[in-house]
């Protein structure tokens, strides 16, 4: 087959000729150049197509003149080497320079030919963003200046590369939104009409908690003209009640946990650098979104100066008096009605609705104070609802106690909300609250309480299907993540899945959980904002029968625990921001814990000098740890079932055992270990857990290795790989896990091939291979395989559809994605 006319091609092509030619007729260098030959085999198509599609595309030769020249080198190297006749030291020699052509060749494809695909990416990139900002000023001029054009959803696609360097990106911003466009154009004029005014720096956008102002923000953010006035320089941040200016700040500079991080010395050292960022960025006007903010004084600490030309926009409860405030306005009857009936009866027939008279629907608008929130969460409530319930309903808010404070009139109408939900749902709300506010709650950590206190099953099915109903009534916002085929492969239904919830219904939570007297509540949730414990926790001396205990703890927290007695306590959640902690001394007798999730916000991982007060525990089945420094006591845990390590330190608690060492976690099901970037090796001792059905190893960028003792996993059902870029094989002795049904090696940059047995694992049903461009060839032994389905992008699936045995289902591979993992890596 003729290579179309380049001089890498003309070259590679003749040298392959000669190399079969030599091979063929000469016996004294054969090993060589059959090792030779079949590098050149896989890559000569390959130079093929890429010299054709350079061409159609107009693009000029590789450049790669310097490599032509070690090509043609080779060439006349081995007809040298046909020539030579039992001369022991030219063999030596030809050898020898055969060989280091041969590193030539494999280091021009892993260095050379990479910087080149970094190279075209990053000119395709800039031709689509220069299309893309084209079709943006096209669109712009042909707008109607009369009708404001609203973007919905995310605008990453089109940042560009600088953009997506720092956080602070604006959150998506949910489709359908109705009743706001009268505050929006208000609140959009106020925004530009103040640029430049030095006093007008901060607009404070100010109302009582659920009345839409994040929404609003996001709004104004998504919005088109705002985007043309202030292009990518628009950064959100959610500040919280109790804010960490140094996390804050970690991430802006720190978006992906993946990269390398950029430290702070301390406090003033962020400030300096947000400072300086905020300076080089002040050629241009920036829009800076602060939400949820509940002291003035953070503005002023973390904004010193005034820099001319930007604009800094607060969302808060509290008005400060300092600064300009927007009042957001209660909706008017018509937006207040249109947002109700909007949550209240379905669109598209999904649910019933029955005949609702225009009379009950005012009068239930009016009872729900024109309240954006009370407004969809009753509305949605009532979705599908008889007019029975209706007027129960209305019945039940008409007998609210009326007080001139807005936030206990929703506080009202959202418990009567509360109260619609089956006796399950109600529990599961409330456990809700139990949880730091503005943070997002990994939906497994919900599993693995909820397996215990409910019996939900192990997969996630009932975990899922409670969080969807409290999603529909707009109790909890469950994050646009969805089960997308190339998403890869998932431990359980909730893996990769997260919910945040409104601060007022995290308070509605709490308050109802507050009802009973401290000893008597079975959740007991524990916010320790200063040094010390609530006096009230304090002066408690009997017994509490909680069993469900949250601890939240700040950086100044003492660690000075109480004599606090929880003997029911079956779940432990334990937040916390320090580099040091002392577990309380409590949870040293507690032979009823069952699971425990300790998740670290701050900077640093934690370090915890009394973990073995949990070696007691011994029903202790479930662990979630995040961000801390595993202590080797976990080790003695031994009727764990499912572990979970995210963002940790994992090292030490297994350097030293061996494989042989006797199974530390004999009843374990279930691994997660994800972003711990000092895990090398998966660790041989585990190989003994004989029960391990699933393990998800993603993004942990130094893992490269297993032991041939991975193949006694004989229960392994589900093997996920993803992201972990140093990985260059898998283990041989894979074969033996008859039971393996879901390997997910996505994006396993470095990995070279698949075990030559692999058509022996007879139950395999599904590999995820997106982004896998290392592997060049297939073991024969695949066409063993039956029932196979691949998961993978055009550049892999060309490698399977030989094979008659296996459907292939195509994923689009995104260029710049494939870039940042490239440098990342």
């Amino acid at each position: 087959m003729a290579l179309l006319q380049d001089p890498l091609s003309e070259s590679i092509s003749s040298l392959f000729k000669t190399v079969i030619y030599v091979a063929e007729t000469t016996a004294e260098f054969k090993p060589q150049l059959e090792e030779l030959r079949a590098i050149l085999q896989r890559i000569t198509p390959i130079i093929e197509e890429t010299v054709k599609l350079k061409r159609e595309l107009d693009q000029s030769e590789l450049e790669c003149k310097m490599f032509i020249d070690e090509v043609q080198k080779a060439e006349e190297l081995i007809t040298r080497c046909s020539k030579v006749k039992r001369d022991p030291t030219k063999m030596f020699l030809y050898s020898r320079e055969l060989k280091n052509f041969k590193l030539k060749l494999v280091n021009f494809f892993q260095v050379g030919v990479q910087a080149i695909q970094i190279r075209d990416i990053m000119q395709t990139l800039a031709v689509v963003n220069d299309i893309k900002s084209k079709l943006d000023r096209m669109y712009v001029d042909s707008r109607d200046s009369k009708h404001r054009t609203r973007l919905v959803g995310s605008h990453s696609g089109s940042e560009s590369v600088e953009r997506k360097k720092y956080g602070w990106q604006v959150p998506r911003l949910q489709s359908g939104i109705v009743a706001f466009d009268e505050p929006l154009e208000k609140l959009k004029a106020e925004v530009v009409s103040d640029i430049g005014i030095d006093d007008r720096l901060v607009l404070v956008v100010e109302a009582p908690g659920g009345c839409g102002k994040t929404t609003l923000v996001k709004m104004l953010c998504h919005d088109a003209e705002i985007r043309e006035k202030f292009g990518e320089n628009i950064f959100y941040v959610t500040v919280s009640e109790t804010p960490d200016l140094m996390v804050i700040v970690s991430d802006l500079f720190n978006p992906n946990p993946s990269t390398p991080q950029l430290q702070f010395q301390g406090k003033e050292d962020a400030k300096i650098k947000l400072d300086n960022f905020l300076n080089k960025k002040a050629s241009d006007p920036m829009l800076l979104v602060l939400d949820d903010v509940w002291s003035a004084s953070f503005i002023e600490e973390i904004f010193p100066s005034k820099i001319r030309g930007h604009k800094i926009l607060v969302t808060s409860r509290t008005a400060f008096p300092k600064y300009k405030t927007f009042r957001f306005e209660p909706l008017n009857e018509e937006d207040a009605k249109t947002l109700f009936c909007d949550s209240a009866f379905t669109k598209g027939g999904s649910r019933p609705s029955p005949t609702i008279s225009d009379h009950l629907v005012n009068q239930m608008v009016h009872w729900c104070k024109k309240h954006p929130l009370t407004l969809l969460v009753v509305g949605r409530s009532l979705n599908g609802k008889n007019e029975l319930a209706w007027k129960s309903m209305l019945g039940k808010l008409s007998q609210g106690r009326l007080v001139l404070d807005l936030h206990k009139d929703v506080l009202i109408g959202l418990e009567r909300s509360f109260d619609a939900l089956d006796d399950e749902f109600k529990e599961c709300f409330l456990d809700l609250g139990l949880f730091p506010e503005d943070q997002r709650i990994p939906v497994s950590t919900l599993l693995n309480m909820w397996v215990h206190l409910y019996n939900h099953d192990d997969d996630g099915v009932d975990t899922m299907d409670t969080i969807l109903e409290l999603s529909y009534r707009n109790l909890v916002d469950l994050m646009a993540k969805g089960f997308r085929n190339d998403s890869g492969a998932r431990v359980n239904y909730c893996d990769q899945q997260f919910v945040t919830q409104h601060d007022l219904l995290r308070e509605l939570a709490i308050h109802l959980n507050n009802k009973l007297p401290l000893p008597q509540r079975s959740r007991l949730f524990i916010d320790a904002r200063g040094e010390d414990l609530p006096a009230s926790i304090v002066k408690i001396q009997e017994a509490m029968q909680a069993r469900i205990l949250s601890i939240s703890t700040g950086e100044s927290f003492s660690l000075r625990w109480c004599d606090m007695k929880v003997p029911d306590l079956e779940v432990l959640i334990l937040n916390l921001m320090s580099k040091t902690y002392t577990l309380p001394h409590f949870l040293a007798a507690n032979p009823k814990l069952k699971t425990v999730n300790i998740t670290n916000n701050g900077l640093y991982p934690t370090e915890f000098s009394n973990f073995d007060f949990l070696g007691a525990s011994y029903n202790l089945t479930r662990i979630r740890l995040e961000r801390v420094v595993i202590s080797p006591s976990i080790l003695s845990l031994i009727n764990l079932q499912n572990v979970s390590f995210i963002m940790c330190n994992i090292g030490n608690p297994f350097k030293n055992l061996i494989a042989k060492t006797p199974n530390i976690w004999p009843q374990l099901v279930e691994l997660e270990i994800d972003y711990c970037q000092d895990l090398v090796k998966f660790p041989g001792t585990l190989c003994n857990s004989v029960h391990l059905k699933k393990i998800s190893i993603t993004n942990c960028n130094e893992m490269c290795g297993f032991s041939e003792e991975f193949g006694d996993l004989i229960s392994l059902e589900m093997l996920g790989l993803r992201s972990c870029m140093k990985l260059k094989k898998l283990p041989e002795s894979i074969w033996r896990l008859k039971n393996l049904s879901v390997l997910d090696i996505s994006d396993c940059l470095n990995l070279s091939g698949l075990p030559e047995k692999m058509g022996k694992l007879g139950c395999l049903r599904k590999i995820y291979m997106k982004g896998c461009s290392g592997v060049h060839e297939l073991p024969e032994s695949v066409e063993e395989l039956s029932h196979l389905r691949v998961v993978c992008n055009e550049e892999v699936a060309c490698k399977w559809r030989e094979y008659s045995n296996v459907e292939i289902d195509l994923v689009e591979e995104d260029p710049l994605e494939t870039l940042k993992r490239i440098l990342s890596f």
